[in-house]
C-alpha cells in the first residue's frame, strides 16, 4: 500500500465519513489517484507545481478531490484555486473528472493537457508509461516521467513531470482514517539541469509489499535504482512538536551498473498539515547528483514531500 498526501489531508481535516459496520465488508470500495509533479523554467526562474487528482467509491457514494501546492522563484508559495473536494456525479474512477477550476484532456498514455482559466494554468504533458511499478492483487502503482510545457501568466515554463498513479480495489481513502500511518516519508521529485528526472522515496513504516527505500531515474536511460542508501543529514525543529522537518539528504544508489551519490537541501519549506505527532509539508529543494567515480555531475531542482 502507498500513502501520500492525498490520505493524510483527510485525516487531518476530520474527513472520514462513516459506514455502517456490519456492512462495511460488503461495501464496494475503490480508489484511483492521478498526481503530476511538475517542475520547469522560464528566463524570469522556475516554477514548480504539485498537482494530485483524486477519486473514490464507497457504495454508491463517489468522490473526487484537488490537491494542489505551488511555488515560483522570485513569488514563493502561489494560491491556486480548486485544492478542495468537488462533486463527481458521473461517478468516474479510471479518468480524471473535470471540476469547476481544472479542466483535463487526453489521456496519460498519449498526451494530457490541464487546463484551469481561473488560474491562468495550461499545462501539456507527453504521454507517460510505467518507469517503476508495483503490481499486487487489487493494487497498481507505477511512476513515470514526460516532458511537459505549462502555460501561466503569460509565460511558457519548459520541463518535466513526475508522474505517479495508483489504482486500487477494497479501498478508499475518502472513507478511511490513515493519520497513524506514517512514520518519516520522505518523497523526491527532482528534474536535472539537463532534463532528466530522478525519483526517490523513503519510509520508516515497512508495509508488506512496498521496500523501505524504492526510485527509479531517466538519466543514462530510464530504470529503477538499487543499493539505495538514504539518509537525512539535518532537520529542523517544528515549535511545540515532537517531530521535526528533514531539511538535508544524502542519498547513494546504482543505476545502470554505475554508483551515484545525491545531495540536497531545503530552499524553501510550507507545513500543510499538523496533527500534534507529526506532520505534512513540501519543500522546495536544489543539490546535485554526482558519479562516484567523479566522471560526471549534474544539479537538479524540485519537490520533498514530508510526511512525518
Amino acid at each position: 500500500m502507498v500513502l501520500h498526501r492525498r490520505h493524510v489531508l483527510l485525516a487531518a481535516t476530520g474527513f472520514v465519513a462513516s459506514v455502517p459496520t456490519l456492512a462495511w465488508a460488503e461495501v464496494t470500495r475503490r480508489y484511483h489517484s492521478d498526481y503530476f509533479s511538475f517542475v520547469g523554467s522560464d528566463a524570469q526562474g522556475t516554477v514548480y507545481l504539485a498537482h494530485d487528482n483524486n477519486r473514490g467509491q464507497t457504495g454508491d457514494r463517489f468522490f473526487a478531490d484537488h490537491w494542489i501546492a505551488m511555488f515560483a522563484d522570485g513569488q514563493g508559495v502561489v494560491p491556486v484555486a480548486g485544492s478542495a473536494h468537488y462533486p463527481n456525479p458521473d461517478r468516474i474512477l479510471e479518468t480524471i473528472p473535470d471540476s469547476e477550476h481544472f479542466q483535463f484532456r487526453g489521456t496519460v498514455a498519449g498526451g494530457l493537457r490541464m487546463v484551469s482559466a481561473t488560474n491562468d494554468i495550461d499545462m501539456a504533458v507527453e504521454g507517460l508509461t510505467p518507469i517503476l511499478r508495483r503490481q499486487m492483487p487489487d493494487n497498481d502503482y507505477w511512476i513515470g516521467a514526460a516532458s511537459a510545457t505549462m502555460r501561466w501568466k503569460g509565460r511558457e515554463l519548459r520541463g518535466r513531470v513526475i508522474f505517479e498513479f495508483i489504482a486500487r480495489t477494497g479501498f478508499n481513502r475518502f472513507t478511511s482514517d490513515f493519520g497513524a500511518n506514517w512514520n518519516n516519508f520522505n518523497g523526491l521529485y527532482l528534474w536535472t539541469e539537463d532534463n532528466r528526472d530522478i525519483y526517490l522515496r523513503y519510509h520508516d513504516r515497512a508495509q508488506p509489499g512496498v521496500p523501505r527505500e524504492s526510485g527509479m531515474t531517466t538519466v543514462d536511460g530510464a530504470g529503477v535504482l538499487s543499493d539505495i542508501d538514504f539518509k537525512i543529514r539535518d532537520s529542523r525543529a517544528v515549535a511545540d512538536r515532537p517531530y521535526r522537518w528533514p531539511t538535508d539528504w544524502r542519498v547513494g544508489f546504482t543505476h545502470r551498473g554505475a554508483a551515484w551519490q545525491l545531495e540536497a537541501g531545503t530552499v524553501a519549506l510550507e507545513e500543510v498539515a499538523d496533527w500534534r505527532t507529526g506532520g505534512f509539508a513540501m519543500a522546495v529543494i536544489h543539490g546535485t547528483l554526482a558519479r562516484s567515480d567523479g566522471s560526471a555531475r549534474r544539479s537538479f531542482k524540485g519537490w520533498a514531500e514530508l510526511l512525518i
